[in-house]
């Protein structure tokens, strides 16, 4: 395993792995950073004290360690913001399906064959952006574009 701590950052990498905020007990105040390869390590310290070499683990490193390996809270639901912001940008990557060139197969070659189906879900996805709630939305699904020929 290598691992590394920065108490100073609350954070903790284990193969490259990082969390941070994370919260333990038991660090030095003088600990800049810990480093472990596989078997052995070093104490980086935040004065000009040398590197300590070290051939275990101290016991805070393993509440750090823990602190890592331990589940992460859920995040918080979305805002009503955030689904306002979600719900404009889903308009927007689908106003172009809005225009009537698009599927008029005597102004389009090809035309796009399933308008209706993006109208459909263009008006269930405006209800968030008119309307928005917060927590978590099942949002409907975009189309497959359906090009035909005329």
């Amino acid at each position: 395993m290598r691992l590394t701590i920065i108490p100073s950052d609350k954070a903790v990498y284990v193969n490259q792995i990082a969390k941070i905020n994370l919260n333990w007990e038991g660090t030095p105040p003088n600990i800049n950073a810990l480093q472990w390869y596989e078997v052995e390590g070093w104490l980086e310290f935040e004065d000009n004290t040398p590197n300590e070499k070290i051939s275990s683990l101290p016991e805070w490193a393993s509440n750090a360690y823990n602190a890592w390996a331990a589940p992460s809270p859920p995040p918080p639901p979305p805002t009503a913001e955030q689904n306002k912001n979600t719900a404009t940008y889903l308009l927007s990557i689908t106003d172009w399906t809005a225009l009537p060139d698009v599927a008029d197969p005597l102004k389009s070659n090809p035309y796009l064959a399933n308008a209706n189906e993006f109208n459909t879900y263009r008006n269930a996805v405006r209800q968030y952006a008119i309307t928005p709630v917060a927590g978590e939305i099942n949002w409907p699904t975009m189309p497959t574009e359906d090009w035909q020929s005329a």
